[in-house]
């Protein structure tokens, strides 16, 4: 039972404002011989380039503390190019915490980089982008203290290597739903893990219905992290992340129209 106290729920929960679709309704089900909405967007082509104006955007991030649930004193966040690996030149100075609760990052429109998010309490921890920013967006996500990780880690029997990092992967369906059923792999390796009722369970790379899961003890660098489905064995996309010693990556496989 490892590490991440990161509830399966609060990873995925979405504030108003975001761009991702709603969920599937009990009720609303497809008949049979239809197409599942779940998957349909697997199907269909990229889409084009017909609106590609360059305003700025907003990328606003609710990011609260998995054991207390409120934003971590200190909090701060700052945008990079996916390019800069290190952030030697983030878009702006870092962003703290508003009278709202929240981050709020302006950033250039088609912007498809990644955020790191840091706090003295919080493992450091950046969270990449896998689609381009057209509008304003909001997401939702759980960073955890290095003290709880460091006693969930032991509790479930895991030494955390200090020299290497860590995956948090969030699988979706094309509704923006979080998908059960999606292996997860990283072309890096690490000791996987997907969330079951609640909690971490080590050596499973198969997501439940919470579509949460990831690696531990990750070698530092880049990385390559695909989701596939196990029913009709359809790969769902991959995300190309930074893995850096002592830090959480998180990344989104969801599918995008190939």
């Amino acid at each position: 039972m490892l590490l991440l106290a990161l509830q399966a729920g609060a990873c995925t929960e979405l504030a108003p404002g975001s761009d991702r679709l709603g969920t599937v309704v009990a009720g609303n089900l497809p008949e049979a011989g239809a197409a599942d909405p779940r998957w349909v967007c697997l199907d269909e082509p990229p889409p084009g380039a017909a609106d590609r104006v360059v305003p700025t955007v907003e990328l606003t991030l609710n990011v609260v503390d998995t054991i207390s649930g409120v934003a971590p004193q200190g909090l701060t966040a700052r945008a990079c190019e996916k390019l800069d690996v290190t952030c030697a030149s983030p878009l702006a100075e870092p962003a703290g915490v508003g009278d709202d609760g929240l981050l709020h990052l302006p950033v250039h429109r088609l912007f498809d980089g990644f955020v790191e998010i840091t706090s003295p309490v919080s493992v450091p921890t950046m969270y990449f982008l896998n689609r381009e920013l057209t509008r304003d967006s909001t997401e939702t996500l759980t960073i955890i203290s290095g003290a709880a990780l460091t006693a969930l880690a032991g509790q479930g029997g895991v030494a955390l290597d200090p020299l290497l990092g860590h995956l948090l992967i969030r699988a979706f369906d094309c509704l923006g739903a979080p998908a059960g059923g999606v292996e997860l792999s990283s072309n890096v390796g690490g000791l996987p893990f997907a969330f079951v009722d609640g909690l971490p369970s080590v050596g499973q790379d198969v997501t439940t219905d919470a579509g949460l899961g990831g690696f531990v003890n990750v070698p530092v660098g880049l990385a390559v992290l695909e989701g596939r489905r196990v029913e009709g064995a359809r790969t769902l996309g991959q995300a190309n992340v930074v893995v850096r010693s002592g830090w959480f990556t998180y990344g989104d496989v969801e599918p995008l129209p190939q």
